[in-house]
């Protein structure tokens, strides 16, 4: 029997890897969406459309949180602002 790593919780986006999901539902890891950031993608609108992010409609299911991901793309945002 094998078992697989469960993707896990977090409540503060700083914690987690850049290989890290941010968004389960289309598979988006954090480095992808702070490269879009990094390159102009500075609201969640934008994040959307350059990577596909908080697109889907599986959060509840396949999010650890249970819930969108807009929290900690909009966390991500923020910190990215807050270093300029």
């Amino acid at each position: 029997m094998k078992f697989f790593a469960q993707p896990k919780r977090y409540d503060d986006v700083t914690t987690l890897s850049d290989e890290d999901l941010i968004c389960y539902c289309i598979e988006v890891d954090k480095k992808t969406i702070l490269d879009a950031i990094r390159n102009g993608a500075t609201t969640l609108s934008t994040i959307k459309e350059t990577t596909g992010a908080c697109t889907g409609n599986e959060c509840k299911r396949l999010n650890p949180n249970g819930r969108c991901c807009s929290k900690e793309i909009n966390a991500l945002i923020q910190l990215e602002a807050n270093d300029v």
